[in-house]
């Protein structure tokens, strides 16, 4: 095992994603999935930023980070600041869409 290796844990293996799985990549991905599922909500990054905005009509905005240390989606600014959503862009719309009250489309 090499010292790079062992700085990650001692695992040999990679503690960072993929590129193809980018922190901007994985919050498209969820992006797509909100927009798709549920009607009533705008979904996106503006200006291509590491923030994805989750806008509703009549309520305050929500953001969404991917956490490339804990490979997950969490939640950003309050009320749930920091609170892991899921692993999964599957699981997360999931979890947003109930936590938001959104309607499926």
């Amino acid at each position: 095992m090499s010292e790079s290796e062992r700085g990650r844990g001692g695992t040999g293996k990679a503690a960072d994603p993929p590129a193809s799985t980018s922190p901007p990549e994985r919050l498209d991905e969820l992006s797509a999935l909100l927009r798709r599922r549920f009607s009533g909500v705008y979904a996106a990054r503006p200006g291509g930023g590491s923030v994805l905005y989750l806008i509703r009509s009549g309520a305050g905005p929500r953001y969404v980070l991917w956490s490339r240390h804990r490979s997950a989606y969490v939640w950003y600014g309050e009320p749930d600041h920091g609170e892991q959503i899921s692993t999964t862009a599957e699981q997360a719309a999931e979890v947003i869409g109930r936590t938001l009250g959104l309607t499926a489309s």
